[in-house]
């Protein structure tokens, strides 16, 4: 069975693939024949990852999509209903449209991820090669130095997964990452719903999470109308998840198997106002989750770096990041390294003026 790591893994890898393909330039003279054959390799790489991510997502879905259902079925046993009253049959008609749609969605994010990725690892191919002719002819450095120098400007950024709106190109691994978390949790929640509503139950939870971000502590907690129908509850309009990396989901509210005194309390807690209600403390919390994993992410940012300028010298990530949180001497040399050919290549060799 298809895991989400499993799939993540596969664009990690695949994005190994693709800039050791574009490292691969300075092993050799740069021939248009060669130039071709490495632009088929790229496209040959990001054939087998769609084809890949498409199969295990679909299975992930499907998996997912289950395991609510089955969820909101142990929900309602736990709540008082008893197990032999409540349809458990997943009608295909219904849930297979369901499930069918959130694949639809989650492969038209791993057909444009791939087209990125393909049309990235191109660039920088015809690029190096260009850049390597440009300083050979002009500077008067060896072939095999202005290729070094070259491709080494090129890959010290992860392979683009996806443009933003405002230009900003995010790596194929950690887009994805997001992709996957957000379907998988998205084919939960809906098998769940709609388990809820084959059993004829309007009202649903959204669990509460006391360490979450702003815009996710509006929305949780409370109990929610599918319908609309029943006025004392908020009409579900925003499901979970509400973001890529969301961990909320929703589970059938039996009202007639709930304490009054609990009943009015969640009416009351369901219609307060939808604004940030998180403990200073449960802030303080968040941000430093988040600076954690921005100090990880800082940290293969800087291994890709590295690895692009010295990728005989700089060991795998989780190596490098060992090294690099107990400041070993090995980690000061590569630092040392890294510096002095970096600035070497940055100290305007660049016949175009850049810097990358």
């Amino acid at each position: 069975m298809a895991t989400t790591e499993q799939i993540i893994a596969l664009y990690v890898r695949a994005e190994e693939r693709l800039r050791a393909l574009i490292q691969s330039l300075e092993d050799g003279s740069i021939t248009q024949r060669r130039k071709n054959e490495l632009l088929r390799q790229v496209e040959a790489i990001i054939a087998e990852l769609t084809g890949r991510a498409g199969t295990e997502m679909a299975q992930l879905v499907s998996v997912s999509y289950h395991a609510g259902a089955a969820e909101a079925v142990s929900s309602m046993i736990r709540a008082g209903l008893a197990a032999e009253k409540i349809n458990t049959t997943l009608r295909p008609l219904i849930h297979q449209r369901a499930a069918q749609a959130i694949m639809d969605e989650a492969f038209y994010s791993i057909l444009e991820a791939s087209d990125n990725m393909s049309a990235d690892a191109k660039r920088r191919i015809e690029e190096a090669v260009r850049r390597a002719n440009e300083r050979s002819l002009l500077t008067g450095t060896s072939r095999r130095e202005a290729t070094h120098q070259a491709v080494a400007e090129l890959n010290q950024q992860g392979i683009t997964g996806i443009v933003t709106r405002n230009g900003a190109r995010i790596p194929a691994d950690k887009y994805m990452a997001g992709v996957v978390h957000y379907h998988q949790r998205k084919a939960h929640v809906t098998g769940a719903e709609n388990m809820a509503v084959q059993n004829g139950i309007d009202l649903v939870y959204v669990n509460a999470v006391g360490i979450t971000c702003e815009y996710c502590a509006k929305y949780q907690g409370r109990v929610y109308s599918i319908s609309g129908r029943d006025p004392r509850f908020p009409k579900l309009e925003v499901r979970p998840p509400y973001h890529a990396h969301c961990i909320h989901s929703l589970t059938p509210w039996i009202e007639e198997y709930t304490q009054p005194d609990e009943v009015q309390r969640m009416i009351e807690q369901s219609n307060r106002p939808f604004v940030d209600n998180r403990t200073e403390a449960n802030i303080r919390r968040y941000n430093e989750l988040q600076r954690e994993k921005s100090r990880k992410n800082a940290t293969r940012k800087q291994w890709i770096r590295y690895k692009a300028v010295l990728p005989d010298d700089t060991p795998d990530l989780r190596t490098f990041a060992s090294m690099k949180a107990r400041n070993t001497q090995t980690y000061q040399e590569l630092q040392e390294a890294y510096r002095r050919i970096n600035s070497k290549i940055r100290g305007g060799n660049d016949v175009n003026g850049e810097v990358s």
